[in-house]
């Protein structure tokens, strides 16, 4: 859309991208500097809220393109990088999900003859990374 690849880089803390050069961070200025505008426009507070939304939602699919295309613009390592800090926080993600799913058992094991004795929504994302490992590892063996 607006933003380019080769402006950004992976972030070091937390997910999404970061400014690499003077486009990225102008790209950054530029937006703060809209929503700045947006605040303290004389206009209803119904269509502030609507200018906020629309101008988010852009940032959003902005930022999602930016990332699908990081991987063209990075060497290798980075790439690589990149993939051992993705892999090392889904498993810490599954181990902590799990050890929650393990406390949460023992705690409320008299619940268990009536119901569920964990909060099914933790089931539910662990299934959900689950199946979304095994069809990425299905596409990428396939796909090599």
């Amino acid at each position: 859309m607006i933003g380019k690849p080769e402006w950004f880089t992976y972030r070091i803390f937390g997910w999404g991208v970061g400014p690499r050069t003077w486009q990225g961070w102008a790209y950054l200025a530029v937006i703060g500097a809209i929503m700045g505008l947006i605040k303290f426009l004389p206009i209803a507070n119904s269509i502030r809220m609507w200018c906020f939304g629309i101008l988010v939602g852009m940032v959003v699919l902005d930022v999602i393109l930016i990332m699908t295309r990081l991987d063209k613009v990075h060497d290798e390592r980075e790439r690589l990088q990149q993939m051992i800090i993705e892999r090392n926080c889904s498993f810490a993600a599954v181990a902590a999900l799990s050890a929650i799913a393990i406390f949460q058992t023992f705690k409320n094991r008299h619940l268990a003859k009536s119901g569920l004795p964990i909060d099914l929504s933790i089931l539910i994302v662990l299934v959900v990374m689950g199946v979304t490992k095994i069809i990425t590892t299905w596409y990428v063996r396939r796909k090599l």
